[in-house]
């Protein structure tokens, strides 16, 4: 048996690849969506999903704190920006330092990636 490819086979299959895509990275948008840690929601609503050609990108478009969520931190001081002191409400003002204990990380885009479909 012989098989022969016709000479334009990639760009005929190209338009498939491009459409699974966009389903695929949906899905995995819609994913993330449902697992995202949601205390102010502004993650959540930073959450995107583009398709260009046959690549995704899926994630945080602008919220620069969207690494930490998912990976997590270690232990580490916080202190205040600039002149002033942190602050909440209970604590003893001014606090001019704190001890994080670190953050194991929610994973929920790796979740979402690797989910089986």
């Amino acid at each position: 048996m012989r098989i022969q490819f016709e000479p334009d086979w990639v760009e005929k299959l190209e338009p498939q690849i491009e459409t699974y895509i966009g389903k695929l990275a949906e899905q995995v948008y819609n994913d993330m969506v449902v697992l995202c840690p949601k205390k102010t929601g502004r993650l959540m609503a930073d959450l995107a999903w583009e398709v260009d050609g046959t690549s995704a990108r899926i994630g945080a478009k602008t919220v620069d704190y969207a690494y930490y969520v998912e990976v997590g931190t270690r232990p580490h001081t916080i202190r205040p920006n600039g002149k002033g002191a942190l602050w909440w409400a209970g604590a003893r003002h001014p606090v001019n330092m704190v001890e994080h204990p670190g953050y194991e990380g929610s994973h929920f885009m790796r979740k979402s990636l690797y989910k089986a479909r």
